[in-house]
């Protein structure tokens, strides 16, 4: 059993679970994930790891709620516990210096683009992101891209925060304009 150690709403169907489980702490990677099941005979389900803390022995899940069993965990809080916690598994970004990077993510995205940003900007790369949503309610994690990211733009379709418009827009005039190789 892996006690959930803290639990964020991030919007009306997005929650944020951090949970314990120091083994897989100390192993995650960016890009990897892990299989979940919540209670004896529930199923099983793939999310990706969206942050790791190795001194706390905790790993982070962003999960939007959209099927039965991510709906059950919506009703899971801070000091419940998930029965079955595989991993990491799946292979972890390659992360080299490989000089300016462009990483983009929206909606949910952002969870799995954060550590593998993070990672980059560590590897010494200059990092220019993107992150996007369908509108400012639903935008999460403007900070952590922000705090390992060199630049961050900021889109939402309606225009209600940041820029309007899709994260491939802005991706296009860094590539016109040269900013980006």
């Amino acid at each position: 059993m892996y006690r959930i150690k803290k639990k964020l709403t991030l919007s009306d169907s997005v929650k944020l679970y951090e949970v314990e489980h120091p083994r897989l702490a100390r192993k995650a990677q960016a890009g990897q994930f892990v299989i979940i099941r919540l209670q004896e005979g529930g199923e099983r389900i793939p999310l990706t790891i969206a942050d790791f803390d190795r001194d706390a022995g905790t790993i982070t899940m962003v999960v939007q709620e959209v099927g039965k069993s991510t709906m059950d965990m919506g009703n899971y809080n801070e000091g419940d516990a998930i029965l079955d916690l595989l991993g990491p598994l799946g292979h972890p970004s390659k992360i080299a210096n490989y000089g300016t990077v462009l990483c983009m993510g929206g909606g949910l995205g952002v969870a799995p683009l954060y550590p593998i940003t993070r990672e980059l900007k560590k590897a010494g790369n200059r990092v220019v992101s993107i992150i996007g949503a369908r509108s400012k309610e639903l935008l999460f994690w403007e900070d952590k891209m922000r705090a390992v990211s060199d630049e961050l733009h900021v889109m939402t379709d309606d225009g209600s925060y940041g820029e309007k418009g899709l994260v491939t827009s802005v991706q296009k005039e860094l590539l016109e304009k040269g900013d980006i190789d």
